[in-house]
């Protein structure tokens, strides 16, 4: 199998919108999964309540959301600066993987509160890129 075969394949599991792919050619076992259909892990943090004289009182503490890897490869930060306000869809970087981009984007609406990873570092399966506060 080369790599203009496994290039084609991702092409497919990208068009006809599969999760995932796993091939058999010979003694090679081959899994592709679809970045898009990966669910991205959400953390909110608890809200406490405050109790005063009677009266009950919630503190909401502002959700995070961190999105993780879903592909392994090299990564390029293109729209990632701390601070910034994003909106769920938005670029934040780009995955490549044997030669194909796979984007990272935004899952929230929010500020972009910390990135994680280096521009052009590898990065592997589920690691954390960027903390997302939610807004």
């Amino acid at each position: 199998m080369e790599l203009k075969d496994i290039q084609e394949l991702m092409k497919v599991l990208k068009k006809e919108d599969i999760a995932e792919l796993k091939v058999r050619y010979g003694k090679i076992k081959l899994t592709l999964t679809n970045s898009e259909n990966t669910k991205i892990v959400n953390t909110v943090t608890a809200s406490p309540k405050i109790t005063e004289k009677k009266k009950t009182a919630k503190v909401a503490l502002p959700a995070e959301e961190i999105v993780k890897s879903s592909n392994v490869g090299k990564i390029r930060l293109i729209s990632s600066k701390t601070g910034t306000l994003v909106k769920k869809g938005q670029i934040l970087a780009k995955i490549t993987t044997m030669g194909i981009d796979n984007d990272v984007k935004a899952t929230v609406n929010g500020i972009l509160k910390e990135v994680l990873v280096a521009d052009g570092s590898a990065v592997d399966f589920a690691k954390e890129l960027f903390k997302i506060e939610v807004s």
